[in-house]
């Protein structure tokens, strides 16, 4: 299973974004509501192109992230 670090867009609805992940099979593990970033987990490589609407980046976890 693959982790992703997701940026939320502004005035996101998390309902509909969990249940968009849901469909998909995509699991919402965290979110660190002070940097706007969300944990996903996936058998299947996530995309932004399929989450245009809430996420203005995804990136794999590589576990080397610094703040």
């Amino acid at each position: 299973m693959k982790t992703y670090l997701a940026v939320l867009k502004k005035e996101i609805n998390s309902k509909d974004l969990e249940a968009e992940l849901k469909k998909k099979n995509i699991k919402w593990v965290a979110h660190y509501k002070t940097i706007g970033v969300v944990k996903l987990e996936s058998e299947k490589p996530v995309s932004q192109k399929d989450f245009e609407e809430y996420f203005l980046s995804i990136e794999e976890d590589k576990e080397n992230l610094t703040i």
